[in-house]
């Protein structure tokens, strides 16, 4: 089992105002995803794919970031606004990796993995655990998004 690791100020300044940007006003973002398939709220998703420059790049810096050989199986955003937050969930895959991709939220937006941690939202901050904790992301304030990264690494 992984243990929990934060890193924040993950990629440098410019890189972190394209990537809030490029997600938040140029990709498309999809309603309809769900932390489980019982779920009655829902928040919006974006898959990514992960041959792209930008995306191996970025999964590129991971690897190196963490000095692991990883194999990744998918990436993928999740864009929440007020009142969408996720439920416990675990992933199919070994380890998660998320990014906190939009502006720092004034105190909303959270992460939670449970009975463990309850992870403040905060622009540039990357967080790595065990895949099969379970955990869900909380929904921001009224008038702000929330939208991370997922990698989802496979042993």
């Amino acid at each position: 089992m992984i243990k929990t690791k934060i890193i924040d100020n993950w990629l440098d300044e410019d890189l972190v105002n394209y990537l809030n940007d490029y997600f938040l006003y140029f990709l498309p973002h999809y309603y309809g995803a769900k932390s489980n398939d019982d779920d009655k709220s829902c928040f919006y998703n974006t898959p990514l794919n992960k041959e792209d420059a930008l995306n191996r790049f970025l999964f590129y810096k991971l690897k190196n970031t963490l000095d692991m050989n990883l194999n990744l199986n998918r990436m993928y955003l999740n864009i929440q606004h007020a009142d969408m937050d996720g439920s416990f969930h675990k992933d199919g895959e070994y380890i998660t990796c998320l990014y906190m991709v939009t502006k720092s939220l004034k105190d909303s937006g959270a992460f939670e993995i449970k009975n463990e941690d309850v992870i403040p939202f905060v622009q540039n901050r990357l967080i790595i655990f065990d895949a099969k904790k379970l955990h869900r992301g909380l929904s921001p304030n009224k008038n702000e998004v929330r939208i991370t990264l997922a990698f989802k690494i496979k042993e």
